[in-house]
């Protein structure tokens, strides 16, 4: 079957498959989508059809049963993403997490202890990611000043978090 033969078989039953694909799907780009895949579909097979089946309700039988096998594909899919993480965390992920929450929070309270300028630069260099030649921008020191900021700076943090933590 060519082309042209195949246009006027098939696409006059268009609007009908679109109302049916609608039906199925609910929601508009999705039966654009699910028309699309049937057309393809008929397209790959055109060879094998019979010139004596009913185009149409060849069809809407045709675009069901791919509806049908996307929806299979889409719950097993999500079953598979359900099942990798089916198990809830341990005791000790929790705890690990609860911890890290606080000692993220006593990091920041030592670093609003801190001089403004020393948490500044500390905070665009780890918060910010920018790099010495961007804080040298920002702020006109120089990047040898910045490296010793930094260094003096976090030696200052884990001195006082390890006094208060009593490690």
């Amino acid at each position: 079957m060519d082309a042209r033969e195949f246009k006027q078989r098939f696409l006059p039953h268009h609007r009908q498959l679109y109302r049916v694909a609608y039906h199925l799907t609910g929601n508009a780009q999705d039966a654009e989508d699910l028309l699309q895949d049937t057309y393809l579909k008929l397209w790959q097979k055109r060879d094998d059809l019979q010139y004596k089946v009913v185009a149409e309700a060849y069809l809407v039988t045709m675009m069901q049963n791919l509806f049908r096998d996307q929806q299979r594909l889409k719950r097993i899919n999500i079953s598979e993403h359900i099942d990798d993480h089916a198990e809830p965390p341990d005791e000790r992920s929790l705890a690990s997490a609860v911890e890290t929450q606080d000692e993220a929070k006593q990091m920041e309270a030592l670093m609003d202890g801190l001089p403004e300028r020393d948490s500044s630069i500390l905070r665009m260099h780890l918060v910010e990611d920018k790099s010495y030649e961007e804080i040298e921008r920002d702020t006109g020191l120089s990047q040898g000043n910045i490296r010793i900021i930094i260094m003096r700076t976090k030696q200052k943090l884990k001195q006082q978090y390890l006094k208060l933590t009593k490690r």
